[in-house]
């Protein structure tokens, strides 16, 4: 019997995907758990498993095709079976979704006679006051090209004046060379929530500059056991983490969120950690972070930025955040403002550590520092709270001892 391969549905507001690979073609054979073709979401990009083993059959959707969930996209066949034939519906679903009728057209009238057409099945003269033929007389305008805005959609004055302020535009230059790339999934999922984010949410900023000497000092010194006891080599973004969440754990009154109506408290604290791709950005979320050991932490940091690179990264691991962690130091910027991840109220930003002379002790020395920036949502949280919770990851970048 033939085995129908379903577009999949991932999580609750998925409606549909878009066929990024088949990694089979028609003909070839499969096994149970192989897979078959991968789908990209808002957020992830999934791999489809076979559900059953025999030959893969009617590939009904190409690669770069969306198609809705639940919509049957190839079959799993036996030696002499056949694929079932498509369906109209399923032509219709598949082939047409998303198309929208071709635009009216507004046909010129004859030149010797701007003041009246014809309608499709008569000879109703167009619909005009005396002035607004004049005027469109006068200024050379085709009546039968206005839409009126009087009673009965009679041409007035006013459109008139319309027509000929719209005709005194200057055209638009034509767009500058290039080609128009392909938008995927995430990046209009980015577009999207970061327009809503900026738009809705009122942020302000808090930073502040930190000494970094014990930081790195620390980081030095825990390199080997960490890579002892795990195989990964410790970052600056690890320990960094290991602060966040100490810090949300001594500032509760900073893990909440905006619902809408009102404001929620958080039970758990879940960072998020900002992963950047080529194809755009996610979040991915440690849960219970003030419950790791450094070596956990490094170890669940270095699992989810594979998997995000891997596009494996599942929807339930991209949910729940109390407060996101993103960090562009690596890539050589001092400070940058970021933008809230919804529904959380904070997002906290590092910037590269960086040599500079600083008074220090009475005398000016050369010493490490960094930048540490953060964004509040301003529903939930004022300037005060926020200061507090910022010196407080300050006080531990700069002490880290204080971690233990």
């Amino acid at each position: 019997m033939s085995t129908e391969i379903i577009l999949p549905k991932i999580d609750e507001a998925m409606v549909k995907g878009k066929i990024i690979e088949w990694k089979k073609k028609e003909g070839d054979p499969v096994s149970k758990g192989e897979i078959v073709f991968t789908i990209e979401t808002e957020k992830v990009t999934w791999e489809v498993e076979a559900p059953d083993s025999g030959i893969l059959a009617q590939i009904r959707f190409p690669a770069g095709e969306e198609v809705p969930v639940g919509t049957i996209v190839a079959y799993i066949l036996q030696p002499g079976e056949k694929a079932p034939p498509r369906s109209p519906e399923e032509k219709e679903r598949g082939l047409k979704a998303g198309k929208s009728p071709a635009p009216s057209i507004f046909l010129s009238a004859s030149p010797k006679d701007t003041a009246e057409r014809k309608a499709p099945g008569g000879s109703e003269k167009i619909k005009a006051s005396p002035l607004a033929k004049k005027l469109a007389r006068l200024n050379k305008l085709n009546l039968s090209q206005l839409r009126g805005s009087g009673p009965g959609g009679r041409i007035v004055r006013r459109d008139i004046f319309n027509a000929m302020a719209e005709r005194e535009k200057p055209p638009t230059p034509p767009p500058p060379p290039g080609k128009d790339l392909p938008l995927s999934a995430m990046r209009a999922t980015i577009a999207r929530r970061m327009i809503e984010s900026f738009q809705y949410v009122p942020h302000f900023y808090l930073s502040v500059e930190a000494d970094a000497e014990a930081l790195v000092r620390t980081q030095e010194e825990l390199r080997s056991f960490i890579e002892s006891s795990t195989g990964l080599k410790l970052t600056l973004t690890d320990l960094l983490l290991k602060i966040t969440a100490r810090a949300l754990e001594d500032h509760p009154e900073i893990n909440i969120q905006w619902t809408g109506s009102g404001i929620r408290q958080l039970l758990e604290i879940n960072v998020g950690l900002a992963v950047g791709l080529p194809q755009g950005l996610i979040v991915p979320v440690i849960r219970q972070a003030n419950r790791k050991t450094l070596a956990e932490l490094t170890q669940i940091r270095h699992d989810l930025v594979t998997r995000a690179q891997q596009g494996k990264v599942r929807m339930e691991e991209m949910r729940g955040g109390s407060l996101t962690l993103t960090n562009l130091g690596m890539y050589g910027i001092d400070q940058f403002d970021p933008i809230i991840n919804p529904p959380e109220s904070c997002i906290l930003a590092t910037g590269r550590i960086l040599e500079k002379p600083v008074a220090h002790g009475g005398e000016v020395r050369i010493r490490k520092r960094m930048n540490l920036t953060l964004a509040i949502d301003h529903r939930v949280l004022d300037g005060i709270v926020g200061s507090r919770f910022l010196q407080r990851i300050q006080e531990l970048v700069e002490k880290p001892i204080r971690l233990i």
